[in-house]
Order: C-alpha cells, then sequence, then structure tokens
C-alpha cells in the first residue's frame, strides 16, 4: 500500500478524525485527502523537466518553495499522487541557490527509482539533494512507530520545516498510523507549551537543541507527555534530569540517524544514563559494525545510489552488549598545533558545567596553531562567564582551553533545528 492510498485507507474509515492541527487550524484526514487530490500546481513551486527519461517514466522534478508547512505538506503529498518527484527547500534556502539547486539537478539528473528528494541539513555547507524511493520510508514505518509508540491514538508535537528529514519523516510515519500531528509556526517555547497543553500531546519530536528551549520556558508540568523522541545531538545528564521534572510520566527515546541511511539505533533514557554517550542498539532489520572507530551501516532503507552497507564518516565503537558509543563526525576535530579536541566532547563538557544552559564550538584559523576554537554559551539566570572560564582553566590543560568564551542570548538555530554554526562563525569573522 503506498502512502497516498494510506490516506484514502484513514479517509474511508474514520475521515473526520484530526489529521493535523498547526495552530488554530484543524484538518480531519477526510480534508488532507481531498485537499492533496483536488490540488493544483502554483507558483509557489517550480518544475525541472528531466531529459534523462523515456517517455512514461517520471520526468519531472517538483522544487516546493513554500515557507508555509501545510503548504510543503500537501505539495509533497501532491507529488507523490501526480507522479512528480518531488523536494521541498528550506526555508532559509535564497533565490540564488535555489536556481543553482535546480540546474544541479536538471544537469546530474536524478536516479530512475528515485520517487522524492530530501535535501541535507547544510549545516557543514551548502545542502545537498539526496533521492529517494517511497518504499524507503513506507517500509520502515511500521518499524519505527513500534518503538517509537506511534499509534492512532497518538498526538505529536514538533516543530520544524517539512523539508527536514527528521521531521518529514516523523510526519508522514504519524499520519501512516492514523495518528495527530500538532505544531506552529511559531519559534516561541511558550506557544510551544501551549499547544501541548491545549490538544493533550503525547508525544514530542524534537532535538536536544529544541528542547532546552522547552525546559528553560516551561513553568509548569506537561503531565500528559508519555514519549520524547529526541535525537542524537549533543545530550547531557542535566537536560534528561530537566526533562523528567517537568515531564514526570514520559519515557525518553533517543536516536540515531542520518538523512542517507534513515534511522539506525536507539535506546532508551535509562539505557543513556546508564552508558552516557551511547546511541543505543540497531533498530530491528539494521546492523551495524565499526572499522578503523568508522561505523558502518547495513540496511535496506536508504537513498538511492548507495550500496547496502555504507558509511556516512561517523565515529564510534560497539561496546560488549550490542550498544553503539558514538564520538561524532569524522573529521568533527580541532587540530591544535597537532593537539586533537574532539568538538562533540568539549561541547559535551561545557555543557555539564554548573550554570551553562546552551553551548556550541566552532572552529577558527589560527596564525600559529593552524586551528583553534571558540565557544559561545548561553548562561543560565544569575550565572557569570568570569566563574565559567575559572572552572575551564581549573579543570582543563591549557591546550584546551577555547580562545574566546562568547555569551550570548540564544544559540542560532537552522530550520533543521541544528545548530547554526555558520552563522555562528560569521558573527565571530565579522567581531
Amino acid at each position: 500500500m503506498t502512502i497516498i492510498e494510506r490516506l484514502q485507507q484513514h479517509k474511508d474509515l474514520q475521515p473526520y478524525k484530526i489529521a493535523l492541527i498547526v495552530d488554530e487550524e484543524q484538518y480531519t484526514y477526510g480534508q488532507l485527502y481531498d485537499a492533496i487530490i483536488s490540488m493544483e500546481f502554483n507558483n509557489t513551486s517550480r518544475i525541472i523537466n528531466l531529459d534523462q527519461f523515456n517517455d512514461g517514466q517520471k520526468n519531472k522534478v517538483l522544487l516546493i518553495q513554500s515557507l508555509s508547512f501545510v503548504e510543503q505538506l500537501l505539495q509533497w503529498l501532491w507529488g507523490l499522487y501526480k507522479g512528480y518527484i518531488s523536494m521541498v527547500c528550506h526555508n532559509e534556502m535564497d533565490v540564488a541557490y535555489i536556481d543553482e539547486l535546480a540546474r544541479i539537478i536538471s544537469v546530474e539528473g536524478v536516479p530512475t527509482s528515485a520517487d522524492f528528494g530530501v535535501l541535507t541539513s547544510g549545516t557543514t555547507g551548502r545542502p545537498k539533494p539526496l533521492w529517494r524511493s517511497e518504499s524507503s520510508w513506507r517500509e520502515f514505518f511500521d518499524i519505527q512507530n513500534n518503538i517509537f509508540y506511534i499509534n492512532k491514538d497518538t498526538k505529536i508535537f514538533l516543530h520544524g520545516s517539512f523539508s527536514f528529514t527528521g521531521v518529514s519523516n516523523m510526519v508522514v510515519a504519524v499520519l501512516w498510523s492514523g495518528g495527530t500531528v500538532i505544531t506552529t509556526s511559531s519559534l516561541r517555547p511558550i506557544r510551544w507549551i501551549q499547544l501541548i497543553d491545549k490538544y493533550h500531546v503525547d508525544h514530542i519530536y524534537a532535538l536536544p537543541t529544541k528542547l532546552r528551549l522547552l525546559v528553560r520556558h516551561c513553568k509548569s508540568k506537561l503531565d500528559c507527555i508519555n514519549y520524547i523522541i529526541g535525537g542524537s545531538q549533543v545530550l547531557d545528564r542535566q537536560l534528561m534530569e530537566q526533562l523528567e521534572l517537568i515531564c514526570p510520566n514520559m519515557e525518553f527515546i533517543l536516536y540515531y540517524g542520518a538523512s542517507e541511511l534513515n534511522y539506525i539505533t536507539y535506546c532508551t533514557g535509562k539505557e543513556w544514563l546508564d552508558r552516557e554517550g551511547t546511541v543505543g542498539r540497531p533498530f530491528p532489520s539494521v546492523k551495524i559494525a565499526e572499522q578503523n572507530s568508522v561505523i558502518y551501516v547495513t540496511t535496506k532503507h536508504h537513498i538511492e545510489g548507495i550500496p547496502d552497507t555504507y558509511t556516512v564518516n561517523d565515529c564510534g565503537y560497539i561496546d560488549s552488549d550490542g550498544y553503539l558509543m558514538f564520538n561524532g563526525r569524522r573529521g568533527d576535530v580541532i587540530n591544535k598545533g597537532g593537539y586533537k579536541i574532539s568538538i562533540p566532547e568539549m561541547e559535551l563538557y561545557l555543557q555539564s558545567l554548573q550554570g551553562v544552559s546552551e553551548v556550541a564550538v566552532i572552529t577558527i584559523n589560527d596564525e600559529i596553531r593552524g586551528e583553534d576554537f571558540v565557544a559561545y554559551v548561553v548562561l543560565e539566570d544569575n550565572a557569570e562567564l568570569s566563574k565559567i572560564i575559572e572552572c575551564i582553566h581549573h579543570e582543563r590543560p591549557s591546550v584546551e582551553w577555547p580562545k574566546a568564551i562568547l555569551e550570548i542570548p540564544i544559540i542560532p538555530l537552522t530550520e533543521c533545528s541544528k545548530v547554526d554554526k555558520r552563522k555562528l562563525k560569521e558573527w565571530y569573522n565579522k567581531g
């Protein structure tokens, strides 16, 4: 059964069930399906013709440029329904880059088995197009939904652009199960909390960057939350304990995945606390191996054009109980005059310091040592930067001291909920 056929089934069986809530707008499964099949092409998208295909094959890419979450979702589903190869642009992409992306697609073409495209997050450079078959997601939905306790009764809150593969996969997986997705265009955590309370949300899907914002602004308990599903960005014990305080009934489920490979490993919050630094054990049907500290993943649920065993150059090792211990991406290291400093480890250390609410480390050029690093921090109320610096100088060797520690009110995030390190480097260089 295809995704569109599944939505039609939900319409037939439960037409008045709420599928999607965006702020105050609600869409039933009947309204959602009818909106998809009655849509027409509009000027918030562009068509890229692919000369590589013969008649009868998919030969058009639908590049979706709308900034509206509802429009992004509906146009993506409409693309599947009409036989286009849909791709949603990130909200922050400028016109010049969208033009360049269209040129790249028309020149390089698309795998013949592709049903839609996704974009990398762009945290280390320009977003790159990747191509997927519908089945690479669809056939994994029941597996991931079982792990994440997602079913027809689920009400999940999430925030972010549909262009982020983590968001789009989770949204479509919840719709596949017949559940309800709640979201908002607001960047204000207070608004997120209002919606969670109002609609009695039982699941939250968010990366740690968003969860820290939620914790900072939440003044009362969210008793309705049963599960928090979080990505394996820098997680720390303090954040986990804070989440347990505001969501006393929740179970935390941490996952590790990649745009190229879908979900890879997962664990509960308790497992993470017992093995700090783990990203869990493999999802059913997924296998992992380690070679020279590089993680290799074997799965059939991957992007088109790569083998079933593949690496995205993430580093780590597998412990004696089969848990993957994650050390970050290869190259995520500062070479400070020959002394190697792991960026994820340094961020985790800084995050653990009393008074530090959020942290991000960026690499900078250094005339003497080649590379150095700067730490941006958001401090908790009443914390003093001088005390943080004093603690670092007392606990770490001088070669591991940041060149600068800069206090800012908020860590900038990309549309994909990841730290916008390009923006932080721009701020530092403007100085």
